[in-house]
């Protein structure tokens, strides 16, 4: 018995809030979390809508019911079974979502925001990504401790920022300072860390202050 992985055309699908023109000045491309759907992660950037900004919110291609066989559907970027070449899905897929993006708004410049699982699968994209991101917004995400040199080269020209939640119940204290720790001895990483008081959610005040923040503090790169 053997096993093969065969490459095959699939339609994905990507979410936008606001227009692609070449008047767009920023675009970010929004990752959503484990067992989430564009369809309703993307209400939180609804109220972040502007003149020269867009949202490119693509949908990770596994999808699943949340519970038992029937009901609510989530969806996610990949799990343990056949990790590497969900990797390598994901990122042939992100670079066919930017590139549609770029090439319908030649002007703008990249960002990103992650949530959750959405965080490790943006970091481990980085460095193989056919545009070039001003900024990372990582929240409520873990830090993948197996990013690679590539990745890692890329993101220490990014400015990223990383919130966390006091109570959040998938990233504690302890699992947050070991992952700033392996980066900073590790990799020579050192992201600005953030928390704010709450759980695994998006804060909307902050996310409104900090897409504001990102974007004008990268001006000039």
């Amino acid at each position: 018995m053997s096993t093969h992985f065969i490459e095959a055309i699939q339609k994905q699908r990507i979410d936008c809030l606001g227009e692609l023109n070449e008047n767009t000045t920023n675009i970010w491309l929004a990752l959503h979390g484990y067992g989430q759907l564009v369809a309703y992660f993307k209400r939180h950037f609804i109220p972040l809508g502007q003149d020269g900004r867009a949202f490119v919110v693509p949908q990770g291609a596994h999808k699943f019911y949340l519970q038992g066989t029937e009901g609510r559907v989530g969806a996610s970027w990949m799990t343990k079974e056949d990790r590497t070449t969900d990797i390598d899905n994901q990122r042939l897929f992100l670079n066919e979502a930017i590139s549609w993006a770029a090439a319908e708004a030649p002007n703008a410049r990249f960002h990103m925001v992650g949530f959750s699982q959405g965080v490790a699968t943006g970091m481990r994209f980085l460095g193989y990504s056919k545009v070039s991101f001003h900024s990372l917004l990582a929240w409520a995400g873990s830090w993948p401790p197996d990013l690679d040199e590539k990745s890692r080269s890329v993101l220490a020209q990014t400015t990223m920022s990383s919130w966390f939640g006091t109570t959040d119940p998938f990233i504690g204290t302890a699992k947050r300072e070991e992952r700033v720790t392996l980066y900073k001895n590790e990799f020579d990483l050192h992201p600005e860390v953030y928390t704010y008081d709450g759980g695994h959610t998006f804060r909307s005040d902050i996310l409104a202050n900090e897409i504001n923040r990102l974007e004008n503090i990268t001006l000039k790169r």
